[in-house]
């Protein structure tokens, strides 16, 4: 172990140093981080900032908007198996069907703009979030609604007080999956045609020149946003699901 430790370091180290190849400029030194840094905040007019708000606007609202659409088509399909027979083929068609080939036709319709890359991510969003929901009320024990039902509640009484407590950890560890493909959406949908500010049109700008210590700015700043993102929707299931951890105790 100590012995890969030293290679890994060694070849750190070289990579650090060797950064022109001819006239080329692969990497400039360690310490360009820090003035690329300060070059995108100061000098270009808060560019990573800017295209930071933008970027995680696009992911909330198509996050926002899958959701509502999402979350409650899957409770219907789980609710009610008639229309679950209905809306089958046309989900199916739509589950296999990848997000990101939805684009052109997204282009075609609504053109460049905002909506087309909003609504990508909100597709990509509400086919997971359908499923959760859906295999979230089909996992409650049936018992549980007969007992409701039988103690005189009606139907809505029993899909808000019985069905959607038990089906909320999966539609909310389906969201947490959501919103990771959501992340993955926004950045090709900003690659196609990157418009300023955006992170997308900043990975863009660092691959035509190349200045590969933006570029890596870039891809820190997308995965820490990931990060961020993925520990607020984990907090904010364990704090909904504390009943849980309660009752098996």
């Amino acid at each position: 172990m100590r012995h890969y430790t030293k290679i890994i370091f060694v070849r750190f180290i070289h990579y650090g140093q060797v950064f022109r190849i001819g006239h080329l400029i692969l990497i400039n030194k360690f310490n360009t981080i820090n003035s690329c840094l300060g070059q995108l905040l100061h000098f270009q007019a808060g560019i990573l900032v800017a295209g930071t708000a933008v970027s995680v606007g696009r992911v909330l609202a198509g996050l926002l908007l899958g959701t509502l659409v999402g979350v409650p088509l899957g409770l219907a399909t789980g609710w009610a198996w008639r229309f679950e027979s209905l809306a089958r083929p046309f989900l199916e068609l739509l589950r296999f069907t990848p997000a990101l080939a939805l684009l052109p036709l997204y282009v075609l319709w609504f053109g460049f703009g905002e909506a087309s890359r909003v609504l990508l991510i909100a597709t990509a969003v509400a086919v997971v979030a359908q499923q959760g929901a859906h295999q979230g009320v089909r996992a409650v024990p049936a018992i549980y609604r007969d007992a409701a039902a039988g103690l005189g509640a009606g139907p809505g009484l029993v899909l808000r007080r019985v069905v959607w407590p038990a089906a909320l950890p999966r539609i909310l560890a389906s969201l947490r999956i959501a919103l990771g493909l959501g992340w993955v959406t926004m950045v090709v949908a900003e690659l196609v045609k990157p418009t300023m500010p955006s992170l997308g049109y900043l990975l863009t700008l660092s691959g035509a020149y190349p200045r590969v210590p933006t570029m890596m700015l870039g891809i820190m700043t997308i995965g820490a946003l990931v990060l961020v993102s993925d520990a607020l929707l984990l907090a904010a299931y364990q704090w909904s699901t504390r009943w849980l951890r309660r009752r098996r105790d």
